[in-house]
């Protein structure tokens, strides 16, 4: 009895200390955080408790980013036929191919509105302003209008290193809220 009853107090002293005894090589015996997978869309707050101008993006940070860059990449995958043609209006208009009229405008400001699903996303859950310092500082390093960073930009240069594994992702998200044509329509399934 009295060996039963030493083991169900360990086995609550455990579970009560976050389930794990300290690890061999582990000075404070904390369990490693884990990011969780975020849904396209979702709420996720980054790492607000960091000053993005002096401390690199955290894992937290990134997957704020993808989340909202994926939920907005999602929104995009079923444009209308009105959107679709308010951002052909605005291809050719970016290519000098026609000229902005007044009664164009309001398919320029949709088109617009378009390429900026993201930030309504971020707006609507409210952390737009977290995310658009994330969003600066990834685009800064990665994509159409990154630059190499500086030698002295140690910031900078570990957001390269950490964001280079995510690089194919970030790179097809930026290319879709660029782009929304640039998504292959979907095809009805044939009968």
């Amino acid at each position: 009895m009295r060996a039963a009853s030493a083991l169900v107090l360990c086995g609550g002293l455990l579970v009560g200390c976050g389930g794990a005894a300290p690890r061999p090589g582990s000075e404070s015996g904390e369990k490693p955080r884990l990011v969780e997978e975020t849904t396209p869309g979702t709420v996720s707050r980054g790492d607000a408790s960091t000053d993005l101008d002096t401390t690199p993006i955290s894992a937290a940070d990134y997957q704020m980013y993808a989340a909202i860059m994926g939920g907005a990449s999602a929104l995009l995958a079923t444009i209308s036929d009105a959107d679709r043609h308010a951002l052909e209006l605005a291809k050719k208009i970016e290519a000098g191919a026609e000229k902005v009229t007044p009664g164009t405008e309001p398919l320029l400001s949709r088109a617009r509105a378009l390429k900026q699903q993201d930030l309504e996303l971020a707006r609507m859950q409210g952390i737009e302003p977290r995310y658009r310092k994330v969003k600066e500082k990834i685009e800064a390093v990665i994509g159409p209008d990154a630059k190499v960073p500086a030698p002295n930009d140690t910031v900078a240069q570990e957001n390269l290193r950490y964001l280079e594994a995510h690089r194919a992702t970030i790179e097809r998200l930026q290319k879709i809220l660029r782009d929304p044509l640039s998504r292959p329509v979907p095809q009805p399934a044939a009968q």
